[in-house]
């Protein structure tokens, strides 16, 4: 999917979903943005430190993130990434796993619109 399609996923289920207004969406869209981007973040730092413990954890935060947003198929994987801490076999497969994610989050967070702050 790409950005612009998952941009236009999380504009209709925040509609839908919570009946929020095409000007409530763009004001609250940013800081949704910045709070997925932030559990990215934690997630690539638990794979980086190998605590599989955390980033179990940080991987089902994140699918709760992604599922409040609308996105199911994003939500899968880091549910995935849940499941893989939990499996020796598949660790080795953690760090795709993750570059996967961080991609598919990157290609509609780094264009998200940003409000411009009036003076």
């Amino acid at each position: 999917m790409k950005g612009q399609t998952y941009r236009q996923t999380i504009r209709d289920h925040l509609a839908s979903a919570y009946l929020l207004t095409e000007e409530k969406i763009d004001a609250v869209l940013p800081a949704f943005l910045d709070t997925l981007l932030a559990h990215m973040l934690r997630l690539e730092k638990n794979l980086a430190d190998n605590d599989l413990e955390q980033l179990a954890k940080s991987g089902h935060v994140l699918k709760g993130a992604l599922l409040n947003l609308g996105l199911h198929e994003l939500a899968d994987m880091a549910h995935a990434i849940e499941q893989c801490c939990a499996t020796p076999a598949t660790v080795p497969e953690l760090p795709q796993q993750v570059s996967r994610l961080r991609t598919e989050i990157a290609s509609f967070t780094r264009q998200a619109p940003r409000r411009t702050e009036q003076r």
